[in-house]
Formats: structure tokens, sequence, C-alpha cells
């Protein structure tokens, strides 16, 4: 889905800890049917080429986009628990604004995703939660794993077909307790793609699968 000509994009800040952090809003020319916050993974960070190219469709299917760099994430000393602590500012920051409030949903990058599916299992106001390549236990911590299992949010579990980093065998272990839990859950995988959706043609299909399950999300 081609980014419309006037998508808008605006620097923000939200303070976390006593420190500032910096990040883009990605707003469509009209009115949005909601927002949604996008995470980077373990070491990349917000202007990763799939980063971008997910926040531009979905700014394109009418929904304001939000991505920012978690602290410390050059060099990667960022943790679950600060992560975490920088999605829900983030979050608070999407939702003051006055085209958002709670129609939310949250897509998540590796890392990233492993951090989405905490705040999606600890905030019921989420509608819809992506995790897409995401570790069920980053570095041996199971927490994302668990706590997704409490979300109310429908979850879609995406992987790349060609992905080496982070086996398909951890998307089967979220839908294991998924289906446990009684969540509304799928798995689709991008054929051809590597771990960040690479290349272009993966990448495409990848953006387009998210925009159309985060409107399902938000329009409901």
């Amino acid at each position: 889905m081609p980014a419309p000509e006037r998508q808008v994009k605006q620097a923000v800040s939200f303070p976390v800890a006593g420190r500032e952090v910096l990040g883009v809003l990605h707003l469509a020319d009209g009115e949005a049917i909601g927002g949604a916050l996008v995470l980077h993974g373990w070491g990349g960070g917000p202007d990763q080429p799939h980063v971008v190219a997910t926040c531009e469709a979905l700014a394109a299917a009418g929904i304001a986009t939000l991505r920012f760099a978690f602290r410390d994430h050059e060099p990667p000393t960022m943790t679950l628990d600060t992560a975490l602590e920088d999605a829900a500012a983030a979050l608070r920051l999407l939702r003051a604004h006055e085209q958002v409030g709670d129609r939310i949903a949250a897509v998540g990058f590796s890392f990233g995703g492993a951090v989405a599916a905490r705040v999606a299992g600890r905030d019921h106001r989420i509608r819809g939660v992506i995790l897409a390549a995401a570790p069920a236990a980053f570095q041996g911590d199971r927490r994302s794993l668990v706590e997704i299992t409490r979300t109310r949010a429908k979850v879609m579990l995406l992987w790349g077909s060609r992905d080496t980093t982070v086996p398909p065998t951890d998307a089967e272990r979220y839908a294991a307790v998924l289906s446990q839990a009684r969540v509304n859950h799928r798995i689709v995988t991008i054929d051809g793609g590597d771990h960040d959706f690479a290349p272009a043609a993966a990448r495409a299909a990848m953006t387009e699968v998210v925009a159309a399950f985060v409107r399902e999300c938000l329009i409901v």
C-alpha cells in the first residue's frame, strides 16, 4: 500500500525516568481511525526500513502511528523492563492525540514484539497486537509469553519464511499459550521474508498484512 503524497510526519518527545525519548508521529491526510505504536528490535532503531515502511503503511490506512527509539538502544543496553516503561509512556502520548483516544494497536518487531506482548497483557484497552518475529523467551525471560495470555486484544503472530534469527517454533509457543487462554489469534507467514522482512517484495507484503489487520482491530 503506497504512502499518500500528503502524509505528514511530526517530531515528538516524551519524558521517561528523567530523560526525553525522541520519536516520530506519522499522520495521514484526513481523520484517523485510531493509533498504533511500532516498536523496533534489539540493536535496531526506529529508522530501520521495515519499521519506517510499516509506519507509512499504517498512516496510509488512516492510522496515526508512533515510532521511537528505546532508551540506550545504541549500544543496546535496554531491558524488557525499561522498554516497557518507554512503551507505556509512548502510549500515553499517542492516546492524547485528539483522533486516537483508546483506539490503539501495537506492532513489535523481534525484541519490540516481546515488549508489545507485555504491553498488551497489561493494557486491556489495546485492541490489536502484532508480534513480528518476537522471541518467546528473551535472554531466558519468559514474561512476554506469560503476560500476552492476559490480553483482550486480537493477536497476530507474524514471521518471515526465511527468518533464521527467531525460529517459527517461537510463534508456535505463543500460539499454544494463546489457545489455552482462549485469546483470538492467528499465525501469518510472509513468503520469502527474513527476520527484518526483506527483500522488498516480502516487506511490501508484510506492511499490507499489518495495515489490514490493524484496521480490522480498530474499526470494530
